[in-house]
């Protein structure tokens, strides 16, 4: 009997998922048994037919019987049996009590062809159970860079068995101790195995018969041929199959993705279950380069979208088209939790959202928003132009290189700007604002907050609150806002502005400010540089320091000092404390009654309305008081110095000085030097005293006729009014008849316009002999009046006799060349450098040595009346 076993294949199994294809052997389920059953039933049933079959078993048939038609029937073969089983002493074996067949005697009614009984079986044989083989899986290496998206994986529903590759055989489990194993279900008389399914991998088990065994008996010969199935036929192979296009999930505008075959795969299937491999791969956008594990793919620039990759999936015969896709996003999200999170950026531009609690946020490069949200967050920007909303709480935060925006929001927050022109809001709170390198705009908000801008061309608003404000290295703009603000603004040209009613203080750097101040009690010192600052409302105080300043103390009680260099100061409406300092100054003293220094150098200062005090200081000064009752005082120097309206006090000091003393009851003292002293036509009557050295009152002014009395120190006149003379050497007469009356005090007149009078009133003692007067300008119509008689010119001589007499009549008339030498005087005319003088010697009370002299500018013939 021929026992043929078919080859099994098993009922389509379920899609498996992935972590069932991926997971490792120790986690597989129990491979199946009913193989293996099924195989050692079959055996089992070959066994019992082969033993019911005499033919096939052995049995102990004693003697042969003669019988001629047995030897006919066979006779040859039942005795080889015989010989066969007759045993040798050692094979003796004792009674089998169980009552198996054996070597005994039979009963000859139960020998084979007696027409009896045969011989009874002990029992039916036992079937041995076998383990059936365990089924490996093999675990698929997963690539080593993580995909930046989720891939997702359709195997299909079904999958066919590989029929063009070798079979892979998975052996079974060895047999437990104790348990039979395949040489115990070998058949006991020649040995032979039974011939087992192997299971095919890893997918689709397929139950195969291998090439068969012969079991041989004791003898070596072959008892029982089990028939080999005959070879499958060669099949058609088959095209791979895919399923969706795979998303391969989010990358960043600036990152570089690697793309590996599995993932290019994902979906794909072959019915054959041939390798396939990725060919002719494109993509719509960007670069892709082959790099080892696979493709890297980098975008293009500036560019951020979907990205279609094309290509082929083939088996090495037949291929099929699939696509993948990527997105190339703007912002890469990353959100944190309610927690303290710690969050990492890319190099891309990122979105990053910290949410609550104490986070610590690294965006790394590009251009990335962060939101910080509640908790006392630690923020770097990185590089790029970034985005930063700090949120509530007391954070810290640094933008990095580039152009960064940062808002504090609510808190005490540290905020620093780094590299790159940055904006900065501190928003509510507390803020230190750094703005750090580059033209930054920085903006504290309420709150007392400290900005500095660092280097740069820096904005800087202080905002509401006492805020302290550096601007640093730069031309800085800086805004000062309400409240009582410190501000440095570093080297640089600057710009400072401050509002509100507070008490600031600005502190100038090296270079050229600007600074405006508010309402409120200000100070400003503005350091080295070309300076400008003004006061405004308030009581200021500004000081310029080094260089050439501008200072303007407009309202208010303020106090100006220019210090060194050419300054500008301007006081306006209030009480105002001025100091030029060194230098060239030029000094507005404003409305009020102000208080003004020139200091050192040439100085103008003007004082305007009010009753003003100034001091000219060292250096040749103007001043001027304006309206007022000033006190002016020209100090060191040749000054000018004029009282203006009002009852003046006016002091030219040391130094030539020129003093002019204005409308109202003046007081004008020249002081040390040769001082100039003009009097106003104001008819108040002022005190004019010359000083020590060489002092001239100045008439000159006057139309109408003034007299001046040298003798009681007195000049009066319709303009002019009644004024006091003292300590003069010089009177200049006005425009008008003149009469000057001159003691012995030596003088020197000039009368000006007009028909003067020069009245000598000398007293006659020997003193008064070497007393010397000058008259600077002895013209037609004046006269000299020395008491008992009158010289005059003979340029307005109008005697008609007089004017007939020839020269040489009047040269030996005035000198007593003639019998009449009576005259009371003698001239003569000598030229000294480019000038003649004409030098007349007066005789009162004697003829032989004069009484004292006079000296006429010009060439004059004089005579007497």
């Amino acid at each position: 009997m021929t026992i043929q076993v078919k080859s099994l294949r098993s009922e389509a199994s379920q899609l498996p998922s992935t972590q069932e294809l991926y997971r490792g052997p120790a986690t597989e389920p129990a491979p199946s048994r009913w193989p293996a059953v099924f195989v050692l039933a079959l055996t089992s049933i070959a066994i019992y037919l082969k033993s019911i079959f005499p033919g096939l078993s052995k049995s102990d048939l004693g003697p042969p019987t003669e019988h001629p038609e047995a030897e006919e029937a066979g006779e040859g073969r039942v005795r080889q049996a015989r010989t066969d089983a007759e045993p040798t002493d050692a094979e003796k074996q004792p009674e089998d009590e169980t009552g198996a067949l054996g070597d005994k005697p039979v009963d000859p009614d139960q020998a084979i062809g007696s027409g009896g009984p045969g011989p009874s079986v002990g029992g039916i044989a036992d079937f041995l159970g076998i383990d059936s083989p365990a089924i490996d899986y093999a675990q698929l290496p997963l690539p080593a860079r993580q995909l930046a998206g989720e891939i997702k994986m359709d195997y299909g529903r079904e999958r066919a068995g590989n029929d063009n590759i070798g079979a892979v055989s998975f052996g079974g489990s060895p047999a437990p101790s104790g348990s039979p194993g395949l040489d115990d279900i070998a058949d006991r008389d020649t040995g032979a195995r039974p011939n087992l399914p192997v299971v095919v991998g890893p997918f689709s088990p397929v139950i195969v018969t291998p090439e068969p065994e012969p079991w041989p008996d004791d003898d070596g010969n072959t008892d029982i041929d089990i028939p080999q199935p005959p070879d499958p036929p060669a099949l058609r192979n088959r095209a791979p199959r895919v399923g969706a296009p795979v998303l391969l999930g989010d990358i960043g505008i600036c990152q570089s993705f690697l793309i590996t075959a599995v993932a290019l795969l994902a979906g794909a299937s072959d019915a054959d279950a041939d390798p396939l491999t990725i060919v002719n791969l494109t993509a719509s956008s960007g670069e892709i380069v082959a790099v080892d594990g696979g493709w890297e793919f980098r975008p293009a620039d500036g560019y951020y979208g979907p990205v279609t990759f094309s290509y082929a999936i083939s088996d090495g015969e037949e291929s099929v088209v699939q696509t993948a896709s990527v997105s190339v996003v703007e912002f890469v999200e990353l959100i944190g939790t309610d927690g303290d999170d710690d969050l990492v950026g890319t190099e891309c531009a990122d979105l990053i959202d910290g949410r609550d609690g104490n986070d610590t946020i690294d965006a790394r490069g590009g251009n990335d928003i962060v939101f910080g949200s509640g908790g006392a967050d630690i923020i770097h920007g990185g590089a790029g132009h970034d985005l930063i909303y700090a949120g509530r709480g007391d954070d810290i935060v640094h933008g990095g290189s580039g152009n960064d925006t940062i808002h504090g929001g609510a808190g005490n927050d540290q905020l620093f700007g780094d590299d790159g022109d940055d904006i900065i809001h501190g928003d509510e709170g507390d803020d230190l604002i750094v703005g750090g390198a580059g033209n930054d705009q920085l903006s504290g908000g309420a709150g007392n907050d400290h900005l500095i801008g660092g280097t740069g061309d820096d904005v800087i608003d202080g905002g509401e609150g006492d805020d302290i404000i550096d601007g640093g290295d730069g031309d800085d703009e800086i805004h000062g806002g309400p409240g009582d603000n410190v501000i440095s603004t570093g080297s640089g040209t600057n710009s400072v502005t401050v509002t509100g009613s507070g008490s600031n203080l600005v502190i100038g750097g090296s270079g050229a400010d600007t600074v405006q101040l508010a309402a409120g009690a200000d100070t400003a010192r503005l350091g080295g540089g070309d300076d400008a600052a003004s006061g405004a409302d308030g009581d200021d105080r500004l000081f310029g320091e080094d260089g050439n300043d501008t200072l303007r103390g407009d309202d208010g009680d303020d106090v100006l000092d220019g210090g060194s260099g050419n300054d500008n100061l301007s006081g306006g409406a209030g009480q105002d404390r001025l100091y030029g300092g060194d230098g060239t100054d030029l000094i507005d003293a404003g409305s009020g009654n102000d208080y003004a220094e020139g200091g050192d150098g040439n100085d103008v200062m003007l004082l305007a309305a009010g009753d003003d005090e100034a001091k000219g200081g060292a250096g040749d000064d103007s001043m001027f008081g304006g309206d007022g009752n000033d006190d002016l005082d020209g100090g060191d120097g040749n000054d000018v110095v004029d009282g203006g309206n009002g009852d003046d006090r006016l002091r030219g000091g040391a130094g030539n000085d020129t003093l002019r003393d204005g409308a109202g009851r003046d007081e004008v003292r020249g002081g040390d030097g040769d001082d100039h002293i003009v009097a106003a036509l104001d008819g108040d009557d002022d005190c004019y005293d010359g000083g020590d050295g060489y002092d001239t009152l100045d008439l000159s002014q006057a139309r109408r006729s003034v007299d001046i009395d040298l003798v009681d120190g007195t000049a009066i006149g319709i303009e002019i009014g009644r004024n006091q003379i003292f300590d003069l050497e010089e009177i200049i007469g006005g425009g008008g008849d003149d009469h000057f009356t001159v003691g012995a005090t030596a003088m020197t007149l000039s009368g000006g316009e007009g028909c003067d009078t020069f009245n000598f009133d000398v007293s006659l003692d020997d003193d008064d002999r070497a007393l010397v007067h000058d008259i600077l300008d002895f013209e037609a119509g004046d006269r000299i009046v020395i008491k008992q008689y009158q010289i005059r010119s003979d340029w307005d001589d109008d005697d008609d006799d007089r004017k007939r007499d020839d020269d040489d009549d009047r040269f030996e008339r005035n000198y007593g060349d003639n019998d009449d030498d009576g005259q009371p005087f003698r001239f003569r005319i000598e030229k000294i450098g480019d000038h003649e003088w004409t030098f007349v010697d007066v005789f009162v009370e004697q003829q032989d040595e004069k009484d004292f002299s006079i000296e006429i500018l010009g060439s004059h013939r004089l005579y007497y009346y």
